[in-house]
């Protein structure tokens, strides 16, 4: 159990250092299949924290933050509310939700679907909406708000910048909204010191040694690689 779990941490963090996203969607899915969903989505939090940190300063100082203003503001209404269901349903309803939530997103990147359309304030609080309950209950908030942001912006250095703000500031209130509901327990903050490492060695190994793979080649095995995830706890 914790052979896999660590294996899927692992590879999760592969994807997030060659990608700069996307790790949740391998990571989280992997979890259920060993732990509870509320074991799973808290763990993801807490492992994310370090690679926060550690990139919080350069972000909050580039993002353009009033044009991220109705994509937090609505988050930071629906996160709570996420994290309440994650609280409140069985266990097994909250799995295949994030099995089914894997299974889309993965469906999507798979396809290379980018959002062209125009970019209004009511699209991005939209976003946000879905975004933040997403992240809620799952940890899962980052597909819909990356293709959102892509969309939105032509420089890449904000468009990064605004990524990592935002899911900074919304891991914050996930961590936040996970005390007030008391989802917090020992063993998973154990097992988080005991993981986080494991993640952030992959996030090293995918940043420096995954550069010259072929993206399109990469693209399909963790897309491959989540959809199998996302089946394998929506049967489960």
């Amino acid at each position: 159990m914790l052979g896999f779990a660590l294996g899927a941490v692992f590879v999760g963090g592969l994807f997030r250092g060659f990608a700069g996203i996307g790790a949740a969607l391998i990571i989280v899915p992997a979890l259920t299949l060993v732990y509870s969903p509320v074991t799973a989505v808290v763990l993801m939090s807490l492992i994310e924290i370090p690679g926060a940190l550690q990139l919080a300063r350069t972000a909050v100082r580039e993002a353009d933050w009033r044009g991220l203003a109705p994509l937090c503001i609505a988050a930071a209404v629906t996160i709570p509310i996420g994290a309440w269901m994650l609280a409140i349903l069985d266990a097994d309803i909250v799995r295949r939700s994030i099995a089914g939530m894997v299974v889309l997103f993965g469906a999507v990147i798979a396809t290379g679907w980018r959002y062209k359309g125009e970019v209004t304030k009511a699209l991005s609080a939209a976003i946000g909406t879905v975004g933040g309950f997403c992240s809620g209950i799952a940890s899962l908030g980052g597909p819909p708000v990356v293709m959102f942001l892509i969309a939105k912006s032509s420089n890449s250095a904000q468009t990064r910048a605004g990524i990592i703000a935002y899911f900074g500031l919304t891991m914050l209130l996930r961590l936040a909204a996970f005390g007030v509901y008391d989802l917090y327990k020992a063993d998973a903050f154990w097992l988080s010191l005991l993981l986080a490492p494991v993640y952030m060695s992959g996030i090293w190994v995918g940043s420096r040694y995954f550069k010259g793979v072929s993206e399109t080649v990469f693209r399909r095995v963790v897309v491959a690689l989540v959809l199998i995830m996302g089946v394998f706890a929506l049967l489960k």
